[in-house]
Parts: C-alpha cells; structure tokens; sequence
C-alpha cells in the first residue's frame, strides 16, 4: 500500500482480501442464522409433538419411515395406530405432525429430543442413522426396527420379513417363469444397501440348490442405484433402457424401482423380452402383473406389520421385554392370485 496525494490506494492484494474477508464473514454469519433458524423450528416441532403427548394415552410413539406418503407405510401406521389407540398408545408418523420437510435424520433427532417412549424405524445402512439410533440408546429410548433391520445392539426388536423366506419366493416364481434365460440382474434403489442385495442373491442361490434350471446355474449381477433425488431411480432406469444396459431377467426389490422399470419396459417397448419380478404390491404394479408385464412380486402385508409392531411395543411397555426377531410373513402374487388382490384392493378402498 502507497500513499498518493494524501490519500491511500489499496493494492490489488490488499482488495482481494478484504473480499474474502467479507465472505467468509457473511458465510459465517448465514451459518449462523440458519442454525438459530433451524433451532427454533426444531424447538417448535418438539414443542408441538409434546403437547399431545399425554394427553389421552400412557405411552407416545414415533413412527419414521424413508416414505410415509407411500400406500404401504400409510398401512403400516394406520393399523399400529388403531391397535395402539386400543392400547393406551399414540403413535405418531413425524413427518405429518411438522409443518415442513425434514430428512429421516433430522426426524429422528426430533423424535430422541421429544423423549418419546419408543421409536418405530424403518431401518437402513447409513452412517447418519446409526449415530441417532446410538443417542436414543443413551437415552433409554428403544427403538423397533420394521421392514428392514439395522444393527441388533440398536434395536430392542426386529419386525419384519424374514429374508430367506422372500428370496424362497422369488426363487420358486423365477423356476416357474424361466425358459432359456441365464442373466439376472438385481436392482435396488438407495434405499437398498448394497450388502441386503449380495445377501438377497446368496439366499436366492441357496433357495434354487437342486431346482430343475436350463441353463444353470444362473449368473447374478446386483445394481445399487446410489443418486438421490426425486427422480433419480426413474432416471437411472431410463437410461439403463436408453443404453440398452440390461438382461434378460431383472428381479427389482423395492416398490420404486419396480414401477420404474415397468413403466421403461412400456415406454421401449421392452414387453416380452425381459422378464420381471417386482417388490411390492402398489396399485401400479398390480396392473403390470394383470397385464403381463410384470412376471410377479413379493410383498409384505403393510397391516399385519403395523400391528405386529403395535403388538410388540405393548409387550415390551407391559411385560419388559419382547422378542428379538418377530417375523411377518411375505406373499407372491402373479397371475394366478391377481384378482384376489385386486379385489382386496378394491375392498379397502370402499
């Protein structure tokens, strides 16, 4: 810095660093301001979730899933609602008491700051997750884990599908419906880690030991789609179709893929030449089977889970303790059963 007719003239230098500066400053103060922001609103849900609390029930839970919009957790929570209504218990889906959307992680610090009596989780692999679940724990805050499981020093109890018995399903419509096919791919959105997949093909392959297969034995490929986003599991299939990057048998092993992958076959008019088996028995995936596209899927009754998972919290409240491992059948359904479910489907809906 020089001195020119009295005055001062900043370096270039000098400049830059005074705008640096003031980001890092302005960065620093928005950091700020969002967490007070945030504070508050957390305050204010938690607020809101304890003012209900008590109030007619003994016992308050939360209930979290990856979706709660979804027609299976809107089963799942509606029927442990009703049987915990019968039982002194409130259970409540988060993510319809707040007034904004929040991340899985973010309602399960909600429900831990609430002191809730018990937390229904649907459980999954990542990091974020299993360091809420290890505060609950400190806590005293037991948690169930339904549909999927996380890591047993997390949980009190796991209610949910044995996954043996999904991949014997699969296994036995896959013998059914295989003619010469070799190739299966398995496919799963990021709600399915990629250690359920390799697990799901290693109990597929023991399910198929000694089952008459031309062409054995069968060569599995496992595919997580890792992006996020609302659209990311509809575009990571297109393009699989755009690139014609597929095979010949894809089995998908959650609800979203499976639609996906049934509304691309359409769309590339992929019908007949690749046989799929979905998860998952949405109203669209119950017309994919009825129109033959879809080969079949295995399902897990969403009101026998939530009643089992009502069921176990109430055992646990009462006697102190409850089963590790409470196991929900899963069932197929293909063309051969179709319009019993449909006509369930109907029923429920009137």
């Amino acid at each position: 810095m020089r001195l020119i007719g009295g005055k001062r003239k900043l370096g270039s230098n000098s400049a830059l660093a005074i705008a640096a500066g003031c980001a890092v400053a302005f960065m620093f103060i928005a950091t700020i301001i969002s967490t007070i922001l945030y504070k508050h609103r957390m305050e204010e849900a938690v607020s809101l979730m304890a003012e209900a609390k008590y109030s007619q029930y003994d016992s308050y839970v939360v209930m979290i899933s990856s979706d709660d919009d979804s027609v299976f957790w809107q089963q799942v929570y509606n029927t442990a609602k009703k049987y915990g209504e019968e039982n002194g218990v409130y259970v409540d889906l988060l993510s319809e008491t707040v007034d904004e959307s929040y991340s899985k992680t973010q309602l399960l610090e909600m429900a831990i700051e609430s002191d809730c009596d018990a937390i229904f989780l649907e459980g999954d692999s990542i990091d974020e997750t299993a360091n809420m679940l290890l505060r609950a724990k400190k806590k005293g805050i037991p948690v169930f884990s339904l549909g999927t499981d996380v890591d047993v020093e997390s949980r009190i109890s796991y209610i949910g599908p044995n996954s043996y018995s999904i991949a014997s399903l699969y296994g036995t419509s896959l013998v059914d419906k295989l003619v010469k096919q070799k190739r299966v791919l398995v496919l799963g959105s990021n709600r399915v880690s990629v250690e359920d997949e390799n697990a799901f093909v290693n109990n597929i392959q023991i399910a198929l030991t000694g089952a008459e297969i031309t062409n054995a034995p069968l060569e599995f490929e496992t595919r997580t789609i890792t992006e996020t986003g609302p659209f990311a599991t509809e575009e990571y299939v297109q393009n699989m179709f755009k690139e014609n990057d597929l095979a010949p048998v894809v089995i998908c092993l959650d609800e979203e893929t499976t639609a996906s992958f049934y509304q691309a076959m359409i769309d590339y008019n992929k019908v007949g030449s690749i046989l799929l088996f979905g998860s998952d028995k949405s109203s669209t995936i119950l017309t994919g089977i009825k129109q033959g596209v879809i080969a079949s899927s295995v399902y897990v009754d969403g009101s026998k889970l939530g009643e089992a998972a009502a069921a176990a919290f109430v055992e646990y409240r009462d006697a102190g303790y409850v089963s590790d491992y409470i196991s929900v059948d899963a069932k197929l359904v293909d063309a051969s059963n179709i319009a019993e479910e449909l006509q369930e489907v109907d029923d429920e809906e009137d």
